[in-house]
């Protein structure tokens, strides 16, 4: 699991350093930097992945592309960095580094280059070149060594290595290396648009369902004790009676919805008639389909183990969204899940047990130089109405006590 995020020039973030739980709540003002922490992971993300990073390989992780120029932070009065830099500590206390820099910082199409080693296969070369050289001599040393750096600094010896060293620690059963690097490979920022849920063509503009596309498949390919699992919660929509995969489109051809969605998924109504209680992704309500794929998201295996959800809020009932919250909190310690996750609704906070250390609330905000930084909240203020009665962390929030609100009115 990540234990510690340090961002260096990303963005609205200058310099700071997030130590992280399992599930990581980040509340603050519109502006504040909430979401460049999502992406910041996510550009760090790419760069494990991809010797050269163009606009649309961050795109496909839910990161905003724009200029590197704007990119890159640029704050008045101070000197331009010319690189982003990304570090990363996990539990095991293994750091991965990422050193990013763009060759146009004026070209929104600009490929941007990884500077830095010490990332997950670099880290594993250093252990290879330990177990198969010289003894005597330092990594470093072993590095100075002309041929010895030409093999491994050309792409083709790296492209090769990443794929036999997954496929060499799965046979030893060492998975320390494999999971270091699917934490970050794997990793996406998730921002659900309705009308990709419901499976809309003109919506589906990503190809990992960053924005709720693969909700059907999603469900289809969970296994027998996961569709139960999920099942359990259709307590969460007081309609609802059941949903399934019309594996054939079958239903389509029944009049039970328009061409016009992709979505295999159905609902049934327990309130209504059952010659008539069958609700397909295009009409049915939007929360139902925002909360399934949250929990699925939770419950499967074939999902990131690491991932962000921006605005997780979006479409859900005040109330929902504190049961919601709670539940997600205890699958992701069951399912051994990492969560980033932004919101705006107060009614997300009440979810959340701060007594518990691996849920972690975080106060984002930007101080007087614009820079965007993060302050843990460990415990609620003891503070109480009228009637001696304490506060709910909703009602701190929007009272002012955990700060992350406007201040300009």
């Amino acid at each position: 699991m990540l234990k510690s995020i340090t961002i260096k020039n990303f963005k609205s973030i200058a310099d700071d350093t997030i130590e992280l739980g399992r599930v990581n709540v980040f509340i603050g003002e519109n502006g504040c930097g909430k979401s460049n922490i999502l992406e910041a992971v996510g550009f760090a993300s790419v760069a494990e992945t991809y010797t050269t990073i163009d606009a649309e390989i961050l795109y496909t992780k839910g990161i905003r592309v724009a200029k590197p120029s704007l990119m890159i932070s640029s704050f008045a009065g101070t000197t331009k960095k010319p690189t982003i830099e990304i570090n990363f500590k996990f539990d095991d206390n293994n750091t991965i580094d990422c050193s990013l820099h763009p060759n146009n910082p004026n070209d929104i199409n600009s490929k941007w280059k990884k500077l830095k080693k010490n990332t997950s296969i670099d880290l594993f070369i250093k252990n290879f070149l330990a177990q198969n050289t010289d003894k005597t001599k330092s990594f470093d040393e072993q590095l100075n060594q002309k041929e010895l750096r030409q093999i491994i600094n050309s792409s083709e010896f790296k492209q090769l290595l990443e794929q036999e060293i997954i496929e060499e620690m799965k046979k030893r059963q060492d998975f320390s290396f494999t999971q270091e690097y699917n934490i970050l490979n794997n990793y996406l920022i998730y921002l659900l648009n309705t009308q990709s849920l419901r499976g809309i063509p003109e919506f589906i503009n990503s190809r990992n369902g960053i924005h709720g596309e693969n909700l059907g498949s999603m469900i289809a390919e969970l296994d027998i004790e996961e569709m139960k699992q999920l099942k359990s919660y259709t307590y969460f929509i007081g309609w609802l009676d059941d949903f399934f995969i019309d594996k054939n489109d079958e239903l389509k051809y029944k009049g039970h919805k328009l061409s016009q969605s992709k979505s295999l998924l159905f609902f049934r109504d327990k309130l209504m008639l059952k010659k008539d209680n069958i609700f397909s992704s295009e009409n049915v309500n939007e929360g139902v389909l925002h909360i399934l794929f949250y929990l699925t998201l939770l419950i499967s295996k074939k999902t990131p183990k690491f991932f962000a959800i921006d605005n997780i809020e979006t479409a859900l009932n005040p109330h929902l969204c504190r049961y919601l919250m709670t539940e997600i909190c205890k699958l992701a310690k069951e399912h051994d899940k990492q969560l980033l996750i932004t919101t705006h609704n107060p009614a997300i906070l009440d979810g959340l047990n701060l007594f518990d250390d691996e849920i972690r609330l975080f106060e984002v905000r930007r101080n007087d130089n614009g820079h965007t930084k993060t302050r843990r909240i460990n415990l609620k203020p003891d503070v109480k109405n009228e009637m001696g009665e304490k506060y709910k962390l909703s009602e701190l929030w929007t009272r002012g006590f955990l700060g992350a609100i406007s201040q300009n009115f």
